[in-house]
Parts: C-alpha cells; sequence; structure tokens
C-alpha cells in the first residue's frame, strides 16, 4: 500500500478502474432494472397483412406484421387490425399500389434552372435562403454530370439540403432508387429527415443478419398477385445504411440498379479475404512495433508472433519472455536506446508485401495508430496470453458454439466482494474471458447478446443501438487488438 501511495497516478488509475466497474455494471444491468422504452409500443412500419377466419365465428380477421420504434425487423410482431393505428395502415396500403413504371432520363445540362425561392415541402417545410443556395449548387452539379462535396458547419442542415436535393429529382419523375451511405449515428436522423420533408418511402438498411433477410423479404420490391417478388419494380425510394452493411452485404445490393451507381465505380475493396486481412494487421503491428517505446521483450513477443514461419502454421510462443515482461509504468513509457535489430529486418523477407508505408496510405490514420501503439501492442499480447495460456482448448471449443457453461476453464479462488452486479460470480468470469477472446476487448454488449455466455440468459438481449454502435464504431486501436 506503502508503494502504491507514492505513485503521482494512482488517483488516476482508481477513477478509471472505477468508471470501467460502473460501466460494466450498466450494461450487464438486469432486465427488472432497465427503463422502458414508449417507443416499444410505437408502430414504425407495417411490413405484411394477413387474412385469416376465426375458428369460432367463421369471421374474418385481419392481422398485420407490425414493426415497431426503435426495435429491429427480426422483433416484429402479427397484430390484430383494431391494435394498429389506422394512419399507419394507410400508409402501408398506399405502398401495396403498383407504380406505374416510366423510365425518365436526366435532364440535359443546359435546362437547369436555379429556384429563386424555395418550395413548400411536405409538413409546410421551406429551406433557409443559405440551405437553398446549397440545394441549387446541388442541383446545378447534377445537371452537368459532377460530383461534387457539399461542406459547412455542424448543424447548418447539409442533411436537409441534400434530402430536398434527392426530392426535386423524385418530382422530376426519377424516383430512385437513392442509395445513403451514413454514418451509423445519424442513420436514423436521415430517416426522419426524410419522412418529415418529403413523401419518399425510406427505408434502413442495417441490423442482424435476421433483420436484413427480412427488409430484403417485406421492404425491398413488389409482388404479383401469386406473391412472387417482381424484379426491378422497387417498393422504396430511398435505402439509407452504413459502410459496414455496404461492405457485408454487397452482392445483394449490387443487384440494385442505383440512380447514383456508386457501387460500381465507388472506391470500396469488396473481397477482403483471411490472406489480406493477415497482410494488414501485419503491416499495422510492424508500424506499432516501430513506434513503440516499452519494454524490449514485448516487442520481440509480438515481432516473433507476426513473422510468418516456414511451414505456414502459428508459433508457439507460450514460454515466451515477452508474455511475462511487466506491462511498462505510463502511457509512453520510456523511449529505449536500441529499437529493432537491424539485422531481424533484413532478413525479414516477408516486409515486403506488408509494409506499412505502403499498405497504410491514410496519415492521419497514421498519427493516431502511433499514438495509441503502446496500448494495441499490450491488448494484442493480453489477448494472446488470455487466448492461449488461461483458455487453452477452450477457445477453440469455444469458437466452434460450445456453451461456456460446458466449458473446463481453471479460475482462481476469488473473493466477490467488488463485483459490477448482484448475481455476478464464477461463471460470469468465465463468460466474460471466453467473451473476450471471442468478441474482442470491451466488447460488452456483444458479449452480453451471445447466447453461449451466461449473460443473455441472466440479463436478456442488449439494446439494439448499443449493439449496433459497437459492432460499427471502432477506434483503430481496438480494432486492431482484435484481429
Amino acid at each position: 500500500m506503502e508503494e502504491l501511495e507514492k505513485d503521482p497516478r494512482i488517483s488516476q488509475k482508481i477513477k478509471r478502474f472505477r468508471n470501467k466497474q460502473a460501466q460494466m455494471k450498466h450494461i450487464f444491468t438486469e432486465p427488472d432494472e432497465d427503463l422502458f422504452n414508449p417507443d416499444y409500443v410505437e408502430v414504425d412500419r407495417i411490413l405484411e397483412v394477413a387474412h385469416t377466419k376465426d375458428s369460432d365465428t367463421g369471421e374474418e380477421v385481419t392481422h398485420y406484421l407490425v414493426k415497431w420504434c426503435s426495435l429491429p425487423y427480426e422483433e416484429s410482431t402479427w397484430e390484430l387490425e383494431e391494435d394498429v393505428d389506422p394512419a399507419k395502415v394507410k400508409e402501408f396500403e398506399s405502398l401495396q399500389i403498383l407504380p406505374e413504371i416510366k423510365h425518365v432520363e436526366r435532364p440535359a445540362s443546359d435546362s437547369w434552372q436555379k429556384l429563386e425561392k424555395s418550395r413548400e415541402y411536405k409538413n409546410n417545410n421551406q429551406l433557409r435562403e443559405y440551405q437553398l443556395e446549397g440545394m441549387n449548387w446541388l442541383l446545378f452539379n447534377w445537371y452537368n454530370r459532377k460530383n461534387c462535396i457539399l461542406a459547412d458547419e455542424m448543424g447548418l442542415g447539409k442533411t436537409i439540403q441534400s434530402i430536398t436535393f434527392l426530392s426535386e429529382i423524385f418530382l422530376m419523375g426519377i424516383h430512385g432508387p437513392f442509395l445513403i451511405i451514413a454514418p451509423l449515428s445519424t442513420i436514423t436522423n436521415w430517416e426522419r429527415e426524410f419522412r418529415t420533408w418529403t413523401e419518399m418511402n425510406a427505408i434502413v438498411y442495417h441490423g442482424s443478419q435476421i433483420s436484413r433477410q427480412m427488409i430484403q423479404q417485406y421492404e425491398m420490391l413488389y409482388r404479383d398477385a401469386q406473391g412472387n417478388p417482381l424484379s426491378g419494380v422497387f417498393k422504396f425510394h430511398v435505402v439509407i445504411t452504413t459502410f459496414e452493411m455496404i461492405l457485408a452485404d454487397c452482392p445483394e445490393l449490387k443487384k440494385i440498379h442505383w440512380s447514383c451507381d456508386i457501387l460500381t465505380h465507388g472506391r470500396f475493396k469488396w473481397h477482403l479475404n483471411e490472406k489480406d486481412m493477415e497482410m494488414i494487421c501485419r503491416a499495422l503491428l510492424v508500424y506499432c512495433v516501430k513506434h513503440y517505446k516499452g519494454d524490449e521483450k514485448i516487442k520481440s513477443f509480438i515481432w516473433d508472433l507476426i513473422t510468418p514461419t516456414k511451414d505456414g502454421q502459428n508459433q508457439a510462443l507460450q514460454n515466451h519472455s515477452g508474455l511475462s515482461a511487466p506491462v511498462p509504468r505510463g502511457r509512453k513509457g520510456k523511449k529505449t536506446k536500441n529499437q529493432m535489430l537491424l539485422p531481424e529486418l533484413k532478413n525479414a523477407d516477408w516486409l515486403a508485401t506488408c509494409n506499412p508505408e505502403v499498405v497504410l496510405h491514410d496519415d492521419s490514420y497514421k498519427k493516431h495508430l502511433k499514438q495509441h501503439c503502446n496500448k494495441v501492442l499490450l491488448r494484442v499480447r493480453m489477448l494472446y496470453y488470455l487466448k492461449s495460456e488461461v483458455l487453452g482448448e477452450a477457445a477453440d471449443k469455444a469458437f466452434e458454439g460450445t456453451p461456456a457453461r460446458e466449458l473446463d476453464v481453471l479460475l482462481p479462488d476469488i473473493d466477490y466482494v467488488e463485483i459490477p452486479v448482484d448475481w455476478w460470480d464464477a461463471e460470469a468470469d468465465k463468460s466474460l474471458l471466453i467473451g473476450v477472446v471471442k468478441h474482442g476487448y470491451e466488447r460488452y454488449n456483444a458479449m452480453r447478446a451471445d447466447p453461449a455466455l451466461c449473460f443473455l440468459e441472466k440479463v436478456g438481449m442488449p439494446d439494439e443501438k448499443s449493439l449496433s454502435a459497437e459492432q460499427g464504431v471502432t477506434d483503430g486501436s481496438q480494432d486492431m487488438s482484435e484481429r
């Protein structure tokens, strides 16, 4: 205790420890402690209708498949007609009317005319003068077949200018389909603004695989009288999604002929195979090793870890001195005189294919990675130690889907005094260790949603938005440590 009190950083370390405890307590809260979200009983969209006959009276009964606000598509439920908002029923019925198929070409560039005054959009909304100028500029570039970037201060309505720009195109008879690729944190705002300003049918393409399959089944295409999908006849006008969903479902989304063919001509790399990922991860770790200012044994361990073997097998590093080396004190550590030995670099022929100066193009990302290189390497070491030394064979079985309760993991005797929640026990510890290896460092919502761990049974599914945000938003250091 006296030694700890001498450390001037001890108060900040304790504060960070307390914050971590509070974060875990919030995520692993029991269901009866959660506040009820009133959105869960508000109809967002109606997906389908079913007509049946009452077995007792023989009268026709109508049910609607309802997607609820703030809940994913996979949690949609069938509800009786009298329990559903009539306005949402009317909205659903209007979307079932097969539109007239009419192809309209983009107007010639010399036909563009500046709009001197904002038109009145849905709900009597009108653009401000500067927003009208931005929308006019977008239209001018569209008429002239020029790509452009609308840049302005936050809060001045770039989203609205973009939406009204698409609305102007829609009013010309070009009904899309339009594709919006936006950060995860903004997609609900995009959907809300489309509903507020336009009559276009905008859908959010996001969520689990089951939710995305439901979107494809109910929201994408019109169907004929027999229920067969009509190819190329889309129910939606706008799809709002994230870059991660584009990467995940590129084949499905590429089937759609977008008015802006970004999926064909955009600079996205679709097919990252395991070999590509190994190359990228090696390049990132080489860059971190180069700038790491900690213990040479830890640096040596990471170098040996990423150096390919001649037979292509993983190296056995369980007894490596870098695994038992103490973690350097302080964030930056001390800069050592002996950097990576030159003979090692000369003999590393594999660096030719994963040179960070070639693979990593973004200078701002490299700067970010340099600032966090110590954390990246220490997390990689921690995950390797956890997988190889603590879990051992249980780690492979966990990846195969074996429930945590069936895995044999040796845990130390722990006095459970300071715990995140009252029900925390040895099984929770085991699930946490396995969850870190399976899902990554601090991915608590993903762990909570994993049916092979104990948390889903104890506290239920996490909030969909929190889970999606955790899956889609990572910093460079976290993403690297999980690979």
